[in-house]
């Protein structure tokens, strides 16, 4: 006991310098990261150089003056002689090779012209036998002919007519030729038919034929009409075979050798450079043109400048927000995956570059970041696809205003909904750009050029929205940061560590919803993250599951075990719930943030009440072995958790042990309640001096003004839990 009252009269200066030393020795080790931190964004932004140097340096290996499909600026000889292998007309030979009209392989059903022939046949004996029917008149002659059930020629009543008033033998004729020109067409192409030559037989040798025969021009009608009605296609082209031929034909073509010789002449001045033109000066090295020193240095200046302001900006607007690594590399990779992207997709023209969603860009930096980090990225890109795609001012200002559109309304991304809408913003934003720019021109869009328009901007919206919700997570994953789609699945009742708390520590689990509880209402009060904190409320004791009745939250009537143990060894056993808690998150895949609130929740806060059990038991008692492991909080968010857990068990306990009095009896001036417990707003007020007092918040950067709103947000919330009620006993009158 002596040696205790020795250090408690060391004096008050002294111990402040002791803490100050510890402080600074701690700190120490972060100022090295801080500079690797300060290296790395060098380095990123160096590379980010490069690759926007190589993109813009990247360019098709085309002399300049020589384009396909444009007449050549001069002549060009060939400086020597040299043989080599034409892949272009080679790759000619093989297509008109293939082409040829015996490389078709056609198969054939004999079945159908004989089946065609005997419908034929029927249809013309059953015109006889209803011709032939003496009971029949005229008219019903004609109906009975237009009732017949034949798919294959359907009898109108004008058909019908002209057969009622053919003779007998003009009919018996008809009949005749119409069966024997059936047979000549089909003789005549060897019993081959396809729909080609079907038409040609209709319409010029059937009439003709039909024509030499018949003795009035309606017999040769009815003639042409009878025999052309039933001819069939039975001859079809077998694909697969077709294919397996034109390929056994591909290969049989040898490769096309072409010989230069010194002296000759590749292309003359104002002659169209062809593909042939071009393999050959290919093949010739004639397309190989001097470097460009002055372009390639303005492209290398053009880079480092974007990268550099771009660089600046991360050191210095986004200092708080990207201070790890893994955020800066999904930063640098997406805009290096968006430049890549935006140069294969400019030489497909003006349509393409603006559907390309460049907005995707700025929806996901903004949900996983902020809008400014989101703004600077995607204006930096706007400067880069400007360049490779010729200066396309407007495309890239069209692009750039559907960024900031999608940016501004998706906020945190905590909806799938919100990625609707922001994907609608971008249609609709990219849409009034090209319209405004037409006006600009002097033009009004026609229909065509509108409902492009629209369909290009609905693309655009439809892929970044899309293309934004699924990566949105993954990125969040690489970038360790959590989102709130994730937090949401988290709190869900069904995960397996919430599933675990529920069952085995009721007490604590209804705890943990108290503080998510409080530390909601403290976030919302100043414009932290209030999700993020109700999730990690939920996990913030999950370690308390492995000894759940070491604790007063889940003894309910059981007696206190920790009556029967050394003080010590209480103190450990209670500290442990801490590290097992950070295993347990582990081990479960929880983020890196949700097990920062484990491990800080306590900090290195003392073991008050063992530590007091130990000081009466022993006269020497080391205070450290009585502390929480920590680290101590270090965002808002985890100085938020400890005072809520803090203040939510404290008022807890008061309240059952009837030591919180109301403001009303404090009023009163009723000095023996006044001893016997504090005021809501007092325990409070105690509860957060006491964390401020002793250090426990002096790493997060929670100001005085935040403390304040705090400490009102938690004492407006526990009144609306233990506000006094209404006794409505019977016979009692009611207020």
């Amino acid at each position: 006991m002596r040696r205790r009252n020795v250090a408690m009269n060391i004096p008050s200066w002294f111990r402040r310098l002791s803490r100050t030393r510890s402080r600074q020795t701690s700190e120490a080790p972060h100022r090295s990261p801080e500079r690797m931190w300060r290296r790395l964004i060098v380095g990123l932004s160096t590379g980010l150089a490069l690759a926007i140097w190589l993109a813009l340096a990247w360019q098709p290996v085309i002399a300049p003056d020589l384009q396909p499909g444009r007449p050549s600026p001069r002549d060009i000889q060939a400086d020597r002689t040299i043989v080599y292998v034409s892949e272009w007309r080679t790759e000619q030979e093989r297509a008109r090779a293939e082409s040829a009209a015996d490389t078709v392989v056609y198969s054939r059903d004999m079945s159908i012209p004989i089946q065609q022939r005997t419908e034929l046949r029927n249809l013309l004996l059953t015109i006889t036998q209803i011709r032939d029917d003496p009971t029949l008149t005229k008219a019903q002659e004609r109906e009975r002919l237009t009732s017949l059930p034949n798919s294959t020629l359907v009898i109108s009543p004008e058909l019908a007519g002209a057969i009622a008033r053919q003779k007998d033998d003009s009919w018996t004729l008809i009949s005749n030729l119409a069966l024997e020109l059936y047979d000549r067409a089909l003789s005549e192409n060897r019993y081959m038919l396809n729909d080609q030559k079907i038409a040609e037989l209709r319409s010029f040798s059937l009439p003709y034929w039909a024509s030499l025969q018949a003795e009035t021009p309606e017999q040769a009608e009815l003639i042409a009409l009878f025999s052309g009605s039933f001819l069939k296609a039975n001859q079809f082209i077998d694909e697969e075979a077709t294919q397996r031929r034109k390929q056994e034909v591909r290969n049989a073509v040898q490769p096309v050798t072409v010989r230069i010789l010194e002296g000759e002449n590749i292309v003359r001045q104002g002659d169209v450079v062809t593909p042939d033109v071009l393999e050959k000066l290919e093949a010739l090295g004639a397309l190989r043109t001097k470097m460009n020193w002055a372009a390639l240095g303005g492209r290398a200046l053009l880079a480092l400048l974007v990268a550099g302001a771009f660089g600046a900006y991360i050191a210095v607007a986004q200092r708080d927000a990207l201070k790890e690594t893994r955020p800066l590399l999904l930063i640098f990779s997406l805009m290096a995956l968006t430049v890549v992207a935006a140069r294969l997709v400019v030489p497909f023209g003006i349509e393409w570059m603006q559907a390309f969603p460049l907005a995707l860009i700025a929806i996901l930096l903004a949900a996983l970041f902020n809008i400014g980090l989101s703004l600077m990225s995607v204006g930096v890109l706007s400067v880069v696809i400007a360049s490779l795609s010729d200066n396309q001012l407007a495309t890239t200002i069209t692009l750039f205003l559907g960024g900031i559109a999608g940016a501004f309304l998706i906020g945190r991304g905590e909806r799938s909904l919100l990625f609707f809408i922001s994907g609608v913003a971008v249609f609709l934003t990219i849409g009034a750009a090209q319209f405004t720019f037409h006006l600009l021109n002097g033009t009004i869009p026609t229909l065509n050029q509108a409902l492009t328009i629209l369909a290009v901007s609905g693309v655009n919206g439809a892929l970044s929205a899309i293309l934004a919700l699924g990566l949105y997570n993954l990125a969040g994953q690489l970038a360790g940061i959590v989102t709130p789609l994730r937090l949401m699945e988290l709190a869900h009742p069904a995960q397996p560590l919430l599933r675990r708390l529920i069952r085995e520590a009721p007490g604590t689990y209804y705890h943990s919803v108290a503080v998510g509880n409080l530390a909601e209402s403290a976030a919302e009060a100043i414009g932290a993250d209030a999700l993020l904190l109700r999730v990690a409320s939920y996990y913030h004791d999950i370690g308390k599951t492995i000894r759940p009745f070491f604790f007063t939250d889940n003894q309910s009537d059981r007696e206190n075990v920790h009556d029967d143990l050394d003080p010590l060894t209480s103190a450990q056993i209670i500290a442990d719930h801490v590290r097992e808690g950070r295993k347990m998150a582990l081990a479960a895949g929880l983020p890196a943030q949700i097990v920062d609130f484990i491990t800080t929740h306590h900090g290195t806060s003392v073991i008050k009440y063992f530590y007091q059990r130990a000081l009466q038991q022993h006269d020497t008692v080391n205070i450290e072995d009585y502390r929480y492991p920590g680290p101590r909080p270090r965002t808002r968010e985890q100085g938020i958790m400890m005072l809520a857990d803090s203040v939510e068990a404290t008022v807890r306990s008061k309240f059952q042990a009837g030591s919180v009095i109301s403001s009303r009896e404090a009023g009163n001036g009723d000095t023996r309640m006044r001893e016997n417990g504090k005021t809501l707003e007092e325990l409070v007020t105690a509860i957060i001096d006491e964390r401020v007092r002793s250090g426990q918040l002096d790493e997060c950067p929670l100001t005085l003004q935040d403390l304040a709103r705090i400490r009102q947000a938690f004492i407006t919330t526990l009144q609306g839990i233990y506000h006094p009620r209404v006794d409505y006993t019977p016979g009692k009158p009611v207020p």
